[in-house]
């Protein structure tokens, strides 16, 4: 008996030797939903609203050595159900968000597919209130904060505290909103240097989104920072100056998150959207708030956010990655929003 057992265990010892090691796979996610007052110079309401709330299937697996494969598929997850658009569906697919084949090694790391550009990331590691009203892309307006279609990433390995990111879309056509052209080169790239030493991480970025049609290309340079002044306690920076059909405009902001407790979390910034060309089409955005935090899973909020547009600007303050949305009423009307959120990751 004892050598029948034995026999086993050095054949599935043996099977086991030459049956490769399977992917290893992960699911995680957000659920983010907020209740939240809009407030749109002459009108106003309330609305429940699903900010990006989202699911992801991730799986990695060691090819040879010194080699990785990797896979992610994300997509948006709306728990606010809301209703059908003019053409009587959603318009959604199932790879909605960062979605990739790739490979690492000492070479660096290759992606493929449909993700955040590395210009997009300078905007989301500064911004205090990312997917909540406040977002800082309601003063960039999200032109610069895409992801690219036919996308192919390459991230060469840290040197020196340095890391080079560049990103080249074959072809980006087919953005949500807007019209694709027929002709002319519709390839884009984005490009961006990271530094990080100690508490600091400064990241510099540039993008240009070919148009079609012969037009101009759209493009623009950012910069961003973050500094850990103490532990608990972030300031951050950003600067972004944009050319977009010839309009160029600037659009600087200041935000901080500071830890009264281990639980309790106030966090503020402050954007300014510049003049363009058009003039008098400025802004200024206010955002305030404070989490509560059970753990790292669980985070509920509360926060007030306002926008005070110039006479002819009509931004808004619950733009961005949050689900609900209310437009000034008229150019130059002023926007607020206070919001009661819970987000939970798993």
């Amino acid at each position: 008996m004892k050598k029948n057992v034995l026999a086993l265990a050095i054949g599935a010892a043996m099977t086991a030797a030459y049956v490769p090691a399977m992917a290893e796979m992960k699911v995680s996610g957000r659920a983010h939903m907020s209740v939240d007052h809009m407030d749109n110079g002459a009108d106003s309401k309330m609305d429940l609203s699903s900010n990006s709330s989202r699911i992801r299937f991730a799986g990695k697996k060691d090819i040879t050595e010194g080699l990785q494969g990797f896979v992610q598929l994300e997509t948006t997850i709306n728990l606010d159900r809301r209703a059908e658009d003019s053409s009587g569906t959603r318009g959604d697919t199932f790879m909605t968000r960062d979605s990739f084949l790739g490979f690492k090694g000492d070479f660096g790391t290759v992606r493929l597919g449909y993700f955040d550009t590395p210009t997009k990331k300078v905007r989301s590691f500064t911004d205090m209130f990312g997917d909540r009203v406040g977002d800082a892309r309601n003063m960039t307006q999200g032109t610069f904060d895409q992801r690219f279609h036919n996308s192919i990433h390459y991230q060469a390995p840290a040197m020196s505290g340095l890391t080079f990111d560049i990103q080249y879309s074959t072809d980006n056509r087919g953005r949500s909103g807007e019209q694709v052209a027929t002709t002319g080169e519709r390839d884009s790239v984005s490009t961006s240097l990271t530094f990080k030493s100690g508490d600091l991480t400064a990241m510099l970025a540039y993008e240009a989104q070919g148009r079609g049609d012969n037009a101009k290309d759209w493009t623009a340079v950012r910069l961003g920072a973050t500094y850990n002044v103490a532990k608990g306690f972030r300031v951050a920076g950003f600067f972004e100056d944009a050319d977009k059909n010839s309009n160029d405009n600037t659009v600087i902001g200041v935000g901080t998150y500071y830890d009264m407790t281990p639980e309790y979390r106030l966090r503020a910034q402050y954007y300014i959207a510049g003049e363009s060309s058009a003039k008098k089409d400025g802004a200024n955005m206010l955002a305030l708030g404070v989490d509560r935090r059970f753990g790292r899973d669980l985070t509920l909020y509360a926060m007030y956010a306002a926008t005070s547009n110039d006479s002819g600007a009509e931004f808004r303050v619950t733009g961005g990655g949050h689900g609900s949305s209310m437009a000034p009423s008229a150019a130059g009307k002023n926007v607020s929003a206070i919001s009661l959120g819970a987000i939970y990751n798993f």
